[in-house]
């Protein structure tokens, strides 16, 4: 647990023009104020901040009292997601040397893009995690604040996987051959975290950069699935372990229950408490608390899902090839 602290280590101070690409699709419950929040970096260098928006979609009414790019989707591409399409059509508006993806439910503490930035001098890409803030106090949104930390849970120091709300290039890594391969995909993260492992580069995970996601879920068991199928896709070693790291867990739980031995809960306290020091802030207790429920509501969320080949997202629905 000791080495929950490397999480937070000073990168370097690199930094350069930057294009903040934010795809929206309707209208989130904290946008404005996720709005306001990128519009107030306190960033070395000069930015833009581009919103990327469905052709028709009511959220450019609001989008336009602010200072930001507002372009609507333009890119086409028979396979990917409608978020990866607006993703290379704010590339093709963007003029700063250094790309920025971020996600539109999201709220950006101030010093979040210069933190992101500063690893690229020696590293391909950066990135780091938000913790959940629910927009109000539901059981939905108390167990998927539990199971967002999950993902926070797999990274390791020194940077696992890319986070899709929160992620950061030079802009000459998108070479023509990056939109190809993006063009056929459905989740960026996880196809732009395959391409900088096959290159050899290096992701620097960056844990003083961690913003809020602020959410107020309405469908938790669609949601919960598509963050699933999504592991199950494109990591299916560590969903497969997962499958037999949930059982063990309840085992573990259903022996403290019958026994009410304090060994058996141990595990869970321990669970908690690596989350708080990982989170670092008072906004992390309430998932970390949630966290333990999170544990097997994931599992029983993969169990049920196993075989699903369609995701829902945002609206949109997905077939997923699970060969």
């Amino acid at each position: 647990m000791w080495k929950e602290t490397q999480f937070f280590k000073e990168y370097g101070n690199f930094h350069a023009k930057a294009s903040i690409i934010i795809p929206v699709r309707g209208i989130d419950v904290n946008i404005e104020n996720n709005v306001k929040s990128l519009l107030s970096q306190d960033y070395p260098d000069e930015y833009e901040v581009i919103y990327v928006v469905d052709k028709g979609d009511s959220v450019k009414n609001i989008l336009t009292k602010y200072n930001v790019k507002i372009v609507i989707t333009d890119y086409y591409c028979e396979k990917c997601s409608g978020k990866i399409k607006a993703q290379i059509t704010g590339l093709k508006y963007a003029k700063g040397d250094v790309i920025v993806f971020g996600d539109s439910d999201t709220y950006y503490p101030r010093y979040w893009l210069k933190e992101l930035v500063s690893p690229l001098g020696e590293y391909m890409a950066s990135t780091t995690f938000s913790f959940a803030k629910p927009f109000k106090i539901t059981l939905r949104n108390l167990i998927r604040a539990g199971f967002w930390t999950l993902a926070f849970e797999s990274q390791a120091v020194g940077g696992t996987f890319l986070w899709g709300g929160s992620m950061a290039f030079k802009k000459d890594f998108f070479t023509s051959y990056v939109i190809d391969e993006l063009s056929n995909e459905w989740c960026d993260d996880c196809t732009l975290t395959r391409i900088v492992k096959r290159r050899g580069g290096k992701i620097a995970f960056v844990g003083r950069a961690e913003p809020l996601n602020v959410y107020d879920e309405r469908n938790l068991i669609k949601w919960a699935k598509r963050q699933v199928i999504t592991v199950r896709v494109y990591s299916p070693k560590g969903a497969k372990a997962y499958l037999l790291f949930g059982p063990l867990m309840f085992i573990i739980l259903l022996s403290f229950i019958f026994t009410l031995n304090i060994v058996f809960i141990t595990p869970f306290i321990l669970w908690i408490i690596k989350n708080i020091i990982r989170m670092r802030k008072k906004d992390s207790i309430l998932p970390a608390l949630m966290s333990v429920i999170g544990i097997f509501f994931a599992w029983i969320v993969l169990v049920i899902s196993w075989r699903e080949n369609k995701i829902v997202w945002r609206d949109n629905v997905y077939n997923i090839n699970l060969s």
